[in-house]
């Protein structure tokens, strides 16, 4: 039935990644039509090179794509009263603020206020949190999963632009509509979900689905579709329902089947998805189409604030991973990368399963033993991954690589070697009122 109450909030997907395009987000700013847009650009493969930059200049640290993407959109952002809400920080929001300032200063933006929320650094807490397996190496940094209140208090308090660290995704959304919900815990439950859907940009609007073979619902996206994919907005109503649709004209796929993917994506339990801010109960949610691209998102419940805040530790192990890959192409191309890889396993026999991984990409690098028996592919690679306690190591699996190319089967070209080192992403749990934040702020 249609809702008697007008929307409260309208909040756009301006990125789902760190490195995503530019353009979706302005069109959104630029389009009058949202209120704030959020960037979700954090992961932890994306913090672990942040903390290193911190580490080698403290004036660094923050995403380094800031400039690239904040360039065109603050400027749109400033024509409408759009509001920028992300995760761009990284490792350092406050210096992530001030480069925003000056970029601001730069473009001719002024007045902005820019609000940099810290705290989800918790490095010096490390002993406080309860880490799910043993360190057995340095740890290089720890940040908590921050919710939406520091970020919807800097927004309360005037801010323009909030950029944050780590905090769950679905907080990005939830935070500018906070202060227009309703008091009961079930409206904040629905924003939440509804950053959920919006967290991944064009994932929820038609990117990464295909119905594998079936006929596609609707009229499938072509390569032009995918080039321009919308991405979404939601209405937000004050009991935390919304309606998610799409800016007028340009391509998507907005259905029931889209929205239910994206709700059970990274969602282990939806009885109990766990964020800062509240458990989510996903089980009454109800996805309604009401006109072309637009849905109806009802039914989010929580069973309360979790007890703890989740903590990602980044641990660095000595030694490195040695990642290689060497080619195959042609005739008995699967055959040759097939006896290479049977060659590497002989020469590394004595390396342990734990260490050492060999592989066919295009043939079962993915599924391995789940791999189907398919027509023999053109090309085919030969890919090793291997742990190496140090530097010597390392090279004897370079070497065993460059190796095939004289004295291995025909036609071994292309390769490709790297070293990395070895970082390892580790789970903890600390107390919420051990976690302290900050607002900083800049202006421009």
């Amino acid at each position: 039935m249609p809702k008697s109450s007008k929307p409260v909030y309208r909040i756009g997907s301006g990125a789902g990644f760190a490195g995503d395009r530019v353009d979706p987000a302005v069109a959104l700013a630029a389009s009058g039509q949202v209120d704030a847009v959020a960037l979700e650009c954090l992961a932890e493969r994306t913090l672990v090179p942040a903390i290193k930059a911190r580490a080698d200049n403290p004036n660094a640290g923050f995403d380094t794509r800031l400039r690239r993407r904040l360039t065109p959109l603050l400027p749109a952002a400033a024509k409408t009263n759009c509001k920028i809400i992300s995760n761009l920080g990284a490792a350092n929001p406050v210096a992530a603020g001030q480069a925003i300032a000056e970029l601001a200063k730069d473009l001719g933006v002024s007045g902005l206020r820019i609000a940099a929320v810290e705290g989800d650094d918790v490095m010096a807490l490390a002993n406080h949190v309860k880490w799910t397996k043993p360190l057995t190496g340095r740890l290089i940094g720890a940040h908590a999963y921050l919710g939406c209140v520091p970020m919807a208090e800097a927004l309360e308090a005037g801010a323009d632009v909030v950029v944050t660290g780590r905090v769950a995704d679905s907080a990005l959304f939830a935070a500018p509509v906070r202060q227009f919900l309703n008091q009961d815990p079930s409206a904040l439950a629905g924003a939440l979900t509804v950053g959920h859907l919006l967290e991944c940009g064009g994932q929820l609007t038609g990117g990464n689905y295909d119905t594998l073979g079936g006929p596609m619902p609707g009229n499938p996206l072509s390569a032009a579709d995918f080039a321009n994919l919308a991405y979404p907005l939601a209405h937000v109503y004050a009991d935390g329902s919304a309606d998610i649709t799409v800016l007028d004209g340009v391509p998507a796929i907005l259905d029931a089947l889209t929205c239910t993917l994206q709700l059970l994506y990274e969602v282990h339990d939806p009885f109990r998805y766990i964020t800062p801010d509240l458990t989510l109960d996903f089980s009454g949610i109800r996805f309604e189409q009401i006109g072309p691209q637009r849905i109806r998102m009802t039914g989010a419940k929580t069973s309360g604030p979790p007890s703890t805040l989740k903590v990602a530790g980044f641990m660095e192990l000595p030694g490195f991973i040695a990642d290689c890959e060497i080619g195959f192409a042609g005739t008995g191309a699967y055959e040759r990368a097939q006896r290479a890889a049977d060659t590497l396993r002989l020469r590394l026999s004595d390396w342990s399963d734990e260490q050492l991984s060999i592989d066919l990409v295009g043939v079962n690098s993915v599924l391995r033993a789940g791999s189907l028996k398919m027509a023999a592919p053109a090309e085919v690679r030969v890919h090793v991954s291997a742990k190496c306690k140090d530097a010597e190591m390392a090279q004897v699996i370079e070497d065993e690589i460059y190796t095939l190319t004289l004295s291995g089967p025909a036609g071994g070209c292309s390769v490709r070697s790297e070293r990395r080192n070895r970082i390892e992403i580790l789970d903890g749990f600390i107390e919420p009122s051990l976690v302290k934040t900050n607002i900083r702020w800049s202006h421009s």
